[in-house]
């Protein structure tokens, strides 16, 4: 069998071409799958706490009241959880958007449920703020219909 110089015979290429498409696939989240925006690892705190700023402030417009002392998500008190609480709020308000977890390079997206990475505890999803969280509404509920 001849072959030209250069050019690959017709299953070569079509396995070349299947195996780019599936890698490309491989390296996007899939249509529906959840994605949270959380705090670069390695960000400086300056970065971070400037980002933050901005994220809580009017331009940002993430809804940073539970993170504040007094909030139901304060806990961790780190400068890491805090703003990636915010961050997800602005990025889940964009319904995941491009480009909605940057931050200035302060921010990642990561396919992995925050709440299992129990290294971080990050509050936004983590399982005892949304505990907390519920039961509180639940007393205040009854007591305002006792």
């Amino acid at each position: 069998m001849l072959r030209r110089r250069g050019r690959l015979p017709a299953a070569p290429w079509l396995v070349a071409v299947t195996l780019s498409a599936l890698l490309l696939a491989a390296a996007r989240p899939a249509v529906g799958a959840a994605a949270w925006c959380i705090a670069r690892s390695g960000a400086s705190e300056k970065a971070l706490q400037s980002a933050l700023d901005y994220a809580c402030g009017p331009a940002g417009g993430a809804d940073c009241a539970p993170i504040q002392a007094s909030g139901l998500c304060y806990l961790p008190n780190t400068l890491a959880a805090h703003a990636s609480y915010a961050f997800n709020s602005i990025f889940q308000r964009s319904r995941a958007a491009p480009g909605a977890c940057d931050f200035a390079g302060t921010a990642t997206v990561t396919l992995t449920d925050p709440s299992q990475l129990w290294i971080m505890h990050l509050p936004f999803i983590s399982k005892h703020c949304r505990a907390i969280r519920n039961t509180r509404l639940s007393i205040l509920h009854s007591e305002l219909h006792v």
